[in-house]
């Protein structure tokens, strides 16, 4: 009798416990997470899908203004010479064709193609470039084009999610994933000292790619990559380049 009375005991003593340290546990969790706070559940993988065709090859092939200096010390510069210039670019109105890309990819080029991912090559017209912000906007034959939609005016947070859409190195499409780092940035060559800087990884042939959100809005277009990091000047920057256009 004894026994089963001490045993009835312990167990209630036991559950009691239990309960006491996971009511507090669920306390601590609560307080811990903000009520208000949303965590992110967008499908990468649909999201990217859906929005990278908007984002294009760009190929630019011209003889530069300013020859290369082959022999610093005596001072002989290099033979004209054409030279190409690869990178990527983004459809921001497919009804118009237009196109925005770094404008260092077409400043020197006199012959101008577009790459979409359904394999075409289309001839592309520059028809303004902005040396300050170092975007420029092209202009395709329209005809079957997906756009992307420019984000609400002003700049990300720090620290919000973000991601590129490039055409590295010749290899083809790629996509690259982050946070914002720091805003008004500035980066030398680079006029614009109001940059996006972000810790997406980029490499060589990603400039003019797509800087977007997690709703797959244009928040930026990629122009540079500096100790690891990549900047981008904001969406406002291609707004500028639409009034300049008209």
């Amino acid at each position: 009798m004894l026994r089963n009375i001490l045993r009835r005991n312990w167990i209630g003593v036991v559950v009691c416990s239990l309960a006491l340290v996971f009511g507090v546990t669920g306390c601590w969790a609560k307080d811990y997470r903000d009520p208000g706070e949303v965590f992110p559940t967008t499908e990468f993988a649909a999201l990217v899908k859906r929005i990278s065709p908007a984002v294009v090859g760009i190929r630019g092939w011209g003889v530069p203004s300013e020859p290369r200096v082959f022999d610093p010390e005596a001072g002989f510069p290099d033979p004209p010479t054409l030279r190409e210039w690869q990178g990527a670019g983004v459809v921001v109105d497919a009804l118009a064709g237009l196109i925005v890309t770094a404008n260092l990819l077409v400043a020197s080029a006199t012959v101008v193609k577009a790459l979409p991912q359904d394999g075409r090559v289309l001839d592309a017209v520059v028809l303004v470039r902005s040396e300050r912000d170092d975007v420029a906007l092209l202009r395709v034959e329209p005809g079957n084009l997906q756009a992307l939609t420019l984000a609400n005016l002003g700049t990300p947070d720090v620290g919000e999610p973000v991601m590129t859409i490039g055409n590295p190195q010749d290899w083809g499409q790629s996509v690259t994933f982050g946070i914002v780092s720091a805003l008004h940035r500035s980066c030398p060559g680079i006029a614009n000292s109001d940059l996006i800087q972000s810790d997406v990884l980029i490499s060589q042939g990603s400039s003019g790619g797509a800087l977007v959100n997690l709703k797959g809005k244009l928040v930026g277009v990629v122009i540079a990559r500096r100790s690891g990091f990549a900047f981008a000047v904001p969406a406002d920057a291609v707004r500028k380049l639409f009034v300049a256009a008209q």
